[in-house]
């Protein structure tokens, strides 16, 4: 097996220098990484992460913490396109991604310290923002770097975020709707003590208020689909002239569509307008009209900013990432 002397009597350079190349030191001409990064491909060498962490007491990793609802994250192509931005950002910078997850706050909170305490990870990045978090309070009190995907509850100015404009996002989710013709217009959504569903409940807000519009609102856990067929099948009974749905989520309007498509005649099935236009949107029926929220940029704006947090640690750095409405066929102009 090829060791970094190795690579270094290739390249012509000295170990130290071999070393500082395959880190893309600045301090090393692009001549001299050329160099180095060519001989350790023929040599194909890569470089021991956990022998270069306990030399640093810093592992070469970033911690990118899951929520406690695997139904949410597994089930929900949108925390993968997240993930899959920070590794392309982690992989360019020659750093690894562990995940943190568990079933339960207190094996999620014994993962992030296993991490921090043996695997030496200093840098993470939560993949949602939630209130009253005890993740965000741990991190905290280990004094590690953290970034948020979200806008966080507290300390918004002192905590790095990426995140999208929830309220303008709801706002104009709502009134697209209203351009359309609907005055009865209902909110969705699964969990409000979530950042980004709170958020668009209130640009919702906004527009139905302005208009003189009823404020209505109704939960859908997603849990299991007989649940929530009775509790859609009651709803629609009780709220007969609710033309429309504004969902906080793909998969929770894909729930709705096909439960809307059970109870409801085709001339009488509302609209329905929903956020993160997952792969799944345009196989529903009708295709679903979305809010594309870029979760691969959030992504991979959120690994730059952790990545460079090490050499900034008094500033706080947030990036709004824009959205976009992509309309199909799931909304209906009203006469």
């Amino acid at each position: 097996m090829a060791t970094i002397k190795d690579v270094a009597e290739l390249a012509g350079v000295s170990p130290s220098t071999a070393s500082r190349a395959m880190h893309n030191n600045p301090t090393i001409s692009p001549k001299t990484q050329k160099r180095v990064h060519e001989a350790m491909a023929k040599l194909n060498y890569a470089p021991d992460f956990n022998a270069q962490s306990l030399a640093n007491k810093q592992s070469n990793a970033i911690g990118v913490v899951l929520p406690v609802d695997h139904q949410d994250v597994f089930g929900n192509p949108v925390f993968m396109e997240i993930i899959r931005g920070v590794s392309e950002v982690c992989y360019d910078a020659k750093l690894m991604v562990n995940l943190a997850t568990g079933t339960s706050q207190e094996e999620l909170l014994n993962s992030i310290n296993t991490m921090v305490t043996q695997g030496m990870i200093r840098r993470f990045i939560l993949l949602y923002s939630e209130k009253n978090d005890p993740i965000v309070e741990r991190l905290t009190a280990l004094k590690v770097h953290f970034v948020i995907v979200g806008k966080p509850y507290r300390h918004v100015n002192e905590t790095p975020y990426v995140d999208n404009d929830n309220i303008l996002a709801g706002a104009d989710a709502t009134r697209f709707l209203v351009d359309h013709g609907h005055q009865e217009i209902c909110f969705v959504y699964s969990d409000l003590i979530k950042m980004a569903q709170n958020d668009r409940l209130m640009g919702y807000r906004q527009i139905v208020e302005s208009h003189g519009f009823a404020t209505r609102k109704l939960k859908i856990v997603f849990a299991k689909y007989d649940d929530d067929f009775e509790i859609v099948k009651q709803y629609r009974h009780d709220n007969p002239n609710v033309t429309a749905f504004v969902v906080v989520d793909d998969m929770l309007g894909l729930r709705l569509q096909h439960v809307l498509g059970a109870v409801c005649s085709e001339d009488e099935r509302p609209s329905v307008i929903a956020f993160n236009n997952s792969i799944f949107a345009e196989t529903a029926r009708p295709m679903l009209t979305s809010i594309e929220i870029f979760p691969r940029r959030l992504g991979m704006e959120a690994a730059r900013i952790v990545i460079d947090l090490k050499h900034a640690d008094s500033l706080a750095t947030k990036i709004i990432v824009p959205h976009r409405i992509i309309e199909r066929n799931s909304v209906q102009t009203l006469a």
